[in-house]
């Protein structure tokens, strides 16, 4: 069973209205109580009014019963009846010195008090959260009678001390309404006041509470806890009327008046220094008789501002994907996320244009990100103010400078497009171009999208002149075409499309087969284009143009298909498209050598035509290229010494692996090669020409090894 005296207050609001003390022993009932609506049933135990720390309750119909520690279930010390048909709380005043409602040790609030179902007992305990209802303590109702068991027990103490009533006008007003207003002077507090002195008793003061009210962050310090307030707020109770003295330390740092409601607050003169302190009261009364010290409030003032935060990138997020945009840069983006590092735990102010416009918080890393209200068009310079956990701040980042910019820029429209010739090829008209040039004016930077029949074909940027020009790197198809171009601004916004401009380009027909076949494009293709070959050379030895770049102007292309039927080849550069045709062999394999090409990129497609006249689909485009411009002859050396006598710059190893080549040209510059003598062994060009890709040597040597002298890269042989 419990030991110490245990007392109950009935509490109505703020009034309390009636008290009873619990029992000590197994002897004796439980005292009861009757439950008023939303009452509060404050449970107090010795002197200081610190409530028991355990309690065990059971509902039994509309009654709660109240047992402590190491009573019986069937027993209570306390019965508060109809508690379930009014409604309330069990609370109680904790060692911080702050009143908490019981609640079930399970964590589980259908466990709570108010919560049981009949017959149904649980644990309970003070909670964490302070239970703000009972915040700023409390009066007597008129006319309040306390039980005699109170001071006999101590409960009167307990109570006064728990609700923050002056213990003295409490005991008096029991003598008051016990002994006709005989209060008297004499008597001690069972140890805690001054008694015999003719003056008013004295306790420990109970401090609520340190409060942080100047700067940016405000609000309680905890014990332990951190500030940036050189003079915080001390606030408690006491004995009214009499005086609390506050100490830092070992040093009296001021004094204040218990005020009639048992209540009193502290604000140092003088500024606290940055560092720890520590916090003690004691109360006087007017015979200059003191109490012991409060327990120390422990606190740290803390005036080190921390490192100054950055502005590290700005996110225009309405594009898609997000794009960043670079300090003093522009974007449309009239709300653009901004982001930065900062000292963990801390808060960043962020400032535009010298106003606060709103914080963020850094998570662990120190990341923080904020999302910029509404902007308007302009210029807006950013700063971040980095503020601790209890207040200071940092100096501002250096600026981040953005601007907004929403209005869509001047189409002015394509001003001209000419021919490769230089002339002009005006709306409406034709043209044997496939990639005319397209230009006209803008804004510098912003960047022109060419619009082909509703399609883009690439794009260009206006220069610091204020032109663009743009020619299509793929060929046009022949027919007509609707060209537009967009306009887009350095901020991302886009113009309407430009006025269209027409244009009919047509390709001069085939000098071979005048009347072209139409492939059809649902007929699955039949056969296909290989290679291609050159045999330009003295020995007319075919070649594979490996890499399609060829000095041959009459080149051979080979292709596989269907024996007998007709393949028909469409090649197209510059200055339009030629056609031909030719018949595949018995063994599945065509070959067609052109006729003179002129120096130009070249595409070319074929189809293939069967026994019924059945047309198939094109290949996909074989491009390649004729180059029969020589590039500058250097002078290849190997170790010092000089080859140009030799009239070759490329050289097979003797293992044939490697050759030597030109290292100041692109292109690997080869040479025709009659004979050599290397090593005192000569070689000389093999007649028989047995070889697929090469020119075969024959040495003098007892060693009758063949060397192939390959030619790579573009494969291209000058003189």
């Amino acid at each position: 069973m419990n030991v110490s005296p245990v007392s109950v207050a009935v509490i109505d609001k703020k009034t309390i209205t009636k008290a009873e003390v619990l029992r000590t022993g197994k002897d004796g009932k439980a005292a009861k109580v009757q439950a008023i609506t939303n009452g509060k049933y404050l449970l107090t135990q010795n002197n200081d009014g610190v409530a028991p720390e355990n309690i065990t309750v059971k509902r039994v119909g509309k009654n709660l019963l109240v047992m402590l520690e190491g009573s019986d279930a069937n027993d209570p010390d306390l019965i508060i009846e109809d508690f379930f048909a009014k409604s309330g709380a069990l609370v109680g005043k904790a060692e911080d010195g702050e009143m908490h409602e019981y609640v079930a040790t399970d964590g589980d609030s259908d466990h709570d008090a108010a919560a049981l179902a009949d017959g149904e007992t649980s644990s309970l305990a003070l909670g964490e959260g302070a239970y703000v209802d009972t915040a700023g303590g409390f009066d007597l109702a008129s006319g309040f009678e306390w039980s005699p068991a109170l001071i006999a027990l101590g409960g009167l103490a307990a109570i006064a001390a728990a609700a923050g009533l002056g213990y003295v006008a409490a005991k008096e007003q029991y003598q008051d309404s016990n002994n006709g207003g005989n209060s008297g002077n004499g008597g001690g507090d069972n140890g805690q006041g001054g008694g015999g002195s003719g003056g008013r008793d004295v306790h420990v003061p109970v401090v609520k509470g340190l409060f942080d009210d100047v700067g940016s962050i405000t609000g309680p310090i905890a014990k332990g806890g951190r500030t940036d307030d050189v003079t915080p707020t001390l606030n408690g109770t006491g004995s009214k009327g009499n005086v609390i003295e506050i100490w830092d330390g070992e040093k009296k740092i001021g004094e204040t008046t218990v005020g009639a409601d048992g209540t009193w607050s502290f604000t140092p003169g003088t500024a606290l220094g940055a560092g720890e302190h520590s916090i003690t009261t004691r109360e006087r009364n007017e015979k200059g008789v003191v109490s012991e010290k409060s327990e120390a409030w422990k606190f740290i003032v803390d005036l080190t501002a921390p490192n100054h935060g950055t502005i590290d990138k700005m996110l225009d997020d309405s594009a898609n994907p997000a794009k960043e945009i670079s300090n003093g840069g522009v974007t449309n983006d009239k709300t653009p996320v901004l982001s930065g590092k900062a000292e963990k735990g801390s808060t960043v102010e962020i400032w535009k244009d010298g106003k606060l416009v709103g914080t963020a918080k850094t998570d662990s890393e120190g990341n923080w990100k904020f999302i910029s209200p509404e902007l308007s068009e302009g210029k807006h310079d950013f700063s971040a103010v980095v503020v601790d956990e209890v207040g200071n701040k940092g100096r501002p980042s250096d600026p981040y400078i953005v601007e907004i910019d929403t209005t869509a820029p001047e189409n002015k429209g394509i001003g001209k497009i000419s021919d490769d010739d230089g002339k002009p090829i005006e709306n409406g008209n034709e043209t044997e171009d496939r990639t005319p040039t397209f230009g006209g004016e803008g804004e510098k930077g912003e960047i022109i999208t060419i619009i082909d029949n509703g399609k883009p074909i690439g794009s260009t940027i206006v220069g610091d002149d204020g032109s663009w020009t743009f020619t299509p790197e793929k060929p046009i198809d022949n027919g007509e075409h609707e060209f537009q171009i967009i306009v887009k601004d350095p901020a991302g916004n886009e113009s309407e499309l430009s006025d269209k401009v027409i244009i009919d380009i047509k390709d001069p027909e085939g000098p071979v087969n005048p009347g072209e076949v139409i492939p059809d494009p649902n007929v699955p293709v039949t056969g296909s284009i290989e290679a291609l070959f050159k045999d330009n050379n003295p020995g007319g030895t075919k070649f594979l143009v490996g890499n399609h770049i060829s000095n041959d102007t009459t080149p051979i292309i080979e292709g596989k298909g269907v024996a007998g039927d007709t393949v028909y080849l469409w090649v197209t550069g510059s200055k339009g498209h030629t056609y031909y045709s030719t018949t595949i062999g018995a063994d599945g394999k065509w070959s067609f050598t052109f006729p003179e090409l002129a120096e130009d990129k070249y595409k070319l497609e074929a189809a293939f035509k069967d026994a019924d006249g059945v047309v198939t689909a094109k290949t996909p485009v074989f491009d390649f290229e004729i180059d029969i411009t020589p590039p500058p002859r250097p002078i290849p050396k190997i170790d010092g010494v000089d080859f140009d006598e030799l009239g070759l710059s490329d050289l097979l190893s003797d293992q044939g692996h490697s050759l030597f080549s030109d290292q100041q040209e692109e292109s690997v510059l080869l040479h025709d090669l009659k004979a050599m003598l290397l090593n005192d062994i000569s070689f000389s060009a093999d007649a028989s020409g047995n070889s697929d890709s090469g020119v075969l040597a024959a040495n003098s040597s007892a060693n009758n090894s063949a060397h192939q002298m390959n030619e790579l890269l573009d494969q291209i042989s000058h003189d």
